[in-house]
């Protein structure tokens, strides 16, 4: 059965949308008006997801200029990576007993998928097939408040496109990081619930993991 979905739900894609391929820009100031007109919605439901963009960090709400995209920098980024280290720490050990041989095979195929994605040149393709990875374990950790926390935390990070002067630097880095998401299978289906936080926290997630910024 599909998940129902309010208005207030339907405004709120359809702004984190509108911010993650960049249509609003960072610190530009929020219509109200222009979103009610292209949604064919009353005022109610926008400003309600509005202010859960706000509380999640991607909108920033400034006197006498209403609701401007904030702009995320790098200690932010920094900040917002030792948390998620913790938590995704947090969310393999809970997840570790629960994972199947099923788990693991589709792991595999979406590493192998990355693989191919970087090979290709395809970063966003890249992109949702490691969002892909991490959810099979996030999805399997038993609790839903850290699954909410962690998934609200990732939709801070805004992707942005890529030069050709950075795309070899990128090629590099996604292929260490894909090495690493195979440590963290490879310790996943080893059960080493130690040596996987560890990893997750201090190495996984550090400044040299790729945002897509």
């Amino acid at each position: 059965m599909p998940e129902y979905k309010s208005l207030k739900d339907h405004v709120y894609e359809y702004l984190w949308e509108r911010i993650n391929d960049r249509s609003l820009k960072p610190a530009e100031k929020i219509d109200l008006n222009n979103i009610c007109e292209s949604l064919q919605i009353s005022r109610t439901p926008v400003r309600e997801a509005l202010a859960q963009l706000e509380n999640e960090g991607l909108l920033e709400k400034l006197p006498r200029r209403g609701y401007v995209v904030r702009e995320i920098n790098m200690e932010t980024i920094k900040e917002l990576y030792t948390i998620l280290g913790c938590l995704e720490g947090l969310a393999a050990e809970l997840a570790c007993s629960s994972l199947t041989q099923d788990d693991f095979v589709n792991m595999n195929r979406l590493l192998e998928k990355m693989d191919e994605s970087i090979e290709k040149r395809n970063y966003r393709q890249y992109d949702k097939f490691q969002i892909k990875f991490h959810d099979v374990y996030i999805s399997k950790c038993g609790n839903r408040e850290l699954q909410v926390l962690i998934s609200s935390l990732k939709n801070r990070f805004i992707k942005k496109g890529y030069s050709r002067e950075e795309d070899q630097n990128l090629y590099e880095t996604l292929k260490i990081s894909n090495e690493e998401h195979k440590y963290i299978a490879k310790l996943m289906e080893e059960k080493n619930v130690k040596e996987l936080q560890r990893f997750l926290k201090e190495v996984h997630w550090t400044v040299h993991t790729p945002t897509l910024l």
